[in-house]
């Protein structure tokens, strides 16, 4: 391992020969300066430097422009997920004003060989950027930022907390700044315009302008400082952010206000320059501290208690992320839950409305599944690791959420443009206003110019969009609704055609065994053994109903075990050939439909066994449909069930159009078919058979029950397994989509009006800054109130008990 200098902890370069005597030792160092820098704090008797510091010297080339260390491995999984070849990372950007900024970095690292794609979410200011690691590196992505005038943190919680605190403390101070010299020149301005109106002496009128000037100075280098850096930034790239004007504006106005009080001109605009400086400063302050409340959410503990074997009293505080599966960790009541886990030892009350949105707390015990973020309220648990960091519930959850606010609308691009060209358009008003008003009236040409390009306000317009969906989005999160592509908000307004799945969608999916009539020599308990051993390759709730009844043994192991879709499940079991399934598969002729599920076993040559089974409709299924079909929307079911019974269940729930016995592919075809057509689909579903269905729907709903595949598919994922959320997704898009409209209209109707009156003359420089700052926080306060409005947006289900339904069929995946 190289040697590092004593002072600034670079590695010493071979053949270096600098040494040093301290603190009674010698220590190397890795060039001449450092040693003439440790000898200078050695014979100035500050030695105790070495013993106090916290780290090595920092060299120049160190510190935030060095951006090497997230080169590792490591680190880069911490914010980023594989897709095929590719990198998909996500950074948290401080500095984020407008839709011009997005613009700026989006074309920008658009261009750098290697970057497949990147999409900027103003609200959230995330970054999300798809890479190619054989063609760049991570620390370039950071020095594209960096060269930008962008600071990009890896996106954590805490980085972007840390950010945000960070941005809000400098505006704050140079609110401070820009408020107390906003009350001193106005002061001041008070006795200039008095005396406008009742005379006043020109020495005292240069002595109050001068004063104005000593306040304005540091309010403009210091306060509006970010105001000019953005400008500059905007105009070396070639494209202009709404800090151009801005910019212009207050240098415009400065640099006038200083020609008439050096040549003892007519008017000075030092107290616009300041109103105007703290009302915009004041607007974006309360727009972080907007974005802090949306961010704000909870977080994983970052450590926990390890223990050695359950219900040990000794433990040993240990960092989340050196657990491993498998491991032993203690949860006292009234903390988070760390890590996905198992409960082994304790009982306790469970809170886990991040999952669920139900935020009645759940009685839990030993063998109960526990996930990362879920309150223990009341007891003390002992928890066997399952997953941790990015592998947890919550960490999933955390990503498709930010996947689903990354997404743009197209309303949401159009806007983008719109205010992508809405800075030159004010520039070019502003530019016609100034030279019609000098032609007419000199005196106000130039105070009417200012008011116009400080009133108008692009980001009214941008914000629009991503301020509703963003709000919609988290909000549906809090009611158990997982968002994994925002777009659906927009596409919801559409649907024509919503297709259920039965199994497990409509009913509980919890069917269980009824009754077992036997055929040829074989006991019922047997008969049980050999189902369950043939079932364990299925995770359909019908064959849980085997697996719940008789867990399969060594006795009855199976071999060559093969699961046949829309029929059944074939293998043998010491040496004997076996199938479950359908009555055609196992060569079954039924007389008669029989009320319930059915399930036949048999062998190479008779029926052994033929299994009836019930499974209960969902308490709210009936209600929701009857509402969608109120709605105008065409209910179908599809089916992988082979039996009448899907019609005893259609006619149930008042469905007319259903097919039973469809396999995956035919499922696939159908939706297809419709499409077509031109309708506009959503599927619900929750088996591995509805995953090619899933993805070829336009819009698609998973249950959180669904398979593994199903749920990575859907555009939607009902984290409460409750068909109530449909209603209340449904309800919070239509809510999402009328306060879009009105902030668009808002935007729209201010800038419309705004524009034209502040040319006419009729809208002075304060006024207009006061209307520019107030637009933009509008659009987003009113953005909240689908969060905060309390609407019928969930069906109010009366209490009744379950209906038994029955179907004939097939086990395992081709179930519908």
């Amino acid at each position: 391992m190289s040697a590092r200098c004593y002072h600034c902890g670079e590695t010493i370069p071979t053949g270096a020969n600098f040494t040093l005597r301290i603190a009674d030792e010698q220590q190397q160092l890795c060039c001449g300066g450092c040693q003439a820098v440790a000898e200078c704090i050695l014979t100035a008797g500050l030695s105790d430097y070495y013993r106090l510091r916290a780290g090595t010297a920092i060299t120049p080339n160190e510190g935030n422009d060095d951006y090497r260390r997230f080169d590792n491995l490591a680190l880069i999984e911490e914010f980023s997920r594989r897709d095929d070849q590719y990198w998909v990372s996500r950074f948290s950007v401080g500095g984020l004003r407008c839709a011009a900024c997005a613009w700026l970095i989006e074309h920008h690292l658009q261009n750098i060989d290697g970057v497949e794609s990147i999409s900027v979410h103003l609200q959230n200011a995330v970054a999300t950027l798809k890479w190619n690691p054989e063609k760049l590196k991570p620390s370039a992505l950071f020095t594209a930022f960096s060269t930008l005038g962008y600071q990009a943190l890896p996106w954590s919680a805490t980085n972007r907390d840390s950010q945000l605190q960070e941005e809000m403390d400098g505006l704050l101070r140079r609110l401070g700044v820009a408020g107390i010299g906003m009350m001193q020149v106005g002061m001041v301005a008070i006795g200039l315009y008095a005396g406008d109106f009742q005379g006043i002496d020109d020495s005292t009128r240069t002595l109050l302008r001068l004063f104005s000037l000593l306040i304005t100075t540091p309010v403009l280098l210091y306060a509006a400082q970010p105001f000019f850096k953005n400008a500059w930034r905007s105009v070396r790239h070639k494209h202009l952010g709404m800090d151009v004007p801005v910019a212009i504006a207050l240098g415009a106005a400065y640099i006038g206000s200083v020609i008439a009080t050096v040549n003892q001109g007519e008017h000075v605009y030092y107290d616009t320059i300041s109103m105007f400086t703290f009302f915009l400063l004041l607007s974006r302050y309360l727009q972080l501290r907007v974005s802090q409340y949306q961010h704000c959410g909870g977080s994983l503990p970052l450590s926990a208690r390890k223990i050695s074997r359950l219900g040990s009293s000794s433990f040993e505080w240990t960092s989340v992320k050196s657990l491993a599966v498998g491991e032993l960790i203690n949860v006292h009541a009234g903390e988070v839950i760390p890590v996905d886990g198992i409960i082994r030892r304790g009982q306790s009350s469970v809170e886990s409305s991040a999952f669920s949105g139900e935020f009645l707390p759940t009685n839990c015990g030993p063998n109960d599944v526990v996930m990362a973020g879920s309150g223990n309220i009341d007891g003390n648990l002992d928890i066997e690791v399952s997953a941790i960091a990015a592998n947890t519930g919550w960490a999933k959850i955390a990503e498709l959420l930010e996947q689903a606010q990354a997404s743009k609308p197209a309303v949401a691009q159009l806007a983008d443009r719109l205010a992508s060209h809405f800075v030159l358009l004010v520039m070019l008003i502003s530019g016609v206003s100034f030279a019609y008003w000098f032609n007419h009236d000199g005196d106000s040409a130039f105070i009417i110019a200012l008011s116009v390009l400080v009133v108008s306000c692009p980001c009214a317009l941008s914000l629009a969009t991503p301020a509703s969906y963003t709000a919609a989005i988290k909000t549906l999160g809090k009611h158990g609704v997982l968002l994994t592509n925002g777009s659906v908000l927009e596409q919801l307004r559409n649907v024509s055609h919503i297709i259920f799945d039965k199994t497990g969608t409509l009913t509980e999916g919890r069917p269980h065994i009824l009754s077992c009539r036997l055929f040829g020599d074989i006991n019922e308990p047997t008969a049980r053994r050999i189902a369950a051993s043939l079932e364990q390759l299925s995770q359909h709730p019908i064959a849980h109903a085997f697996h719940c009844e008789h867990k399969a043994d060594l006795e009855f192991t199976l071999e060559n075990g093969e699961v046949l879709s829309g029929s059944g499940i074939r293998g043998s079991i010491n040496g004997r050939h076996y199938r479950i399934g359908s009555a055609a598969f196992c060569g079954v002729n039924p007389k008669h439909d029989s009320p319930h599920l059915n399930v036949y076993l048999a062998d190479d040559t008779q029926l052994l066994a033929h299994f009836q089974l019930a499974d209960e409709i969902r308490h709210d299924a009936a209600e929701l449909v009857q509402s969608l079909q109120d709605a105008g929307m065409q209910i179908q079911i599809l089916s992988g069930d082979n039996s009448g019974q899907v019609a005893q269940i259609a006619g149930m729930l008042n469905i007319e159009d259903f097919q039973a016995g469809r396999s995956a592919a035919q499922k696939l075809a159908h939706v297809k078919k419709l499409q077509a057509e031109g309708a506009v689909v959503m599927m619900v579903g929750d088996g591995i058979n509805d995953a090619p269905v899933i993805a070829g729907a336009d819009i698609s709903v998973a249950m959180s029950s669904a398979s593994q595949l199903t749920r990575t598919q859907a555009d939607v994922v009902l984290l409460d397994n409750s068909l109530q959320s449909i209603a209340t997704l449904f309800s919070k898009a239509k809510q999402s989509r009328g306060i879009l409209i009105q902030n668009l209209s808002w935007a729209l109707l201010y800038n419309l009006l705004a524009l034209p009156l502040a040319a006419m003359g009729l809208v002075p420089p304060w006024l207009a800054a006061l209307g520019m700052s107030l637009s933009s926080l509008a659009v987003v306060l009113n953005a909240l109130r689908i969060g905060t409005t309390r609407n019928n947006d969930r069906l109010q289900l009366p209490e009744a008990k379950p209906q038994a339904l029955n179907s004939l069929a097939a086990s395992g995946v081709h179930r519908g």
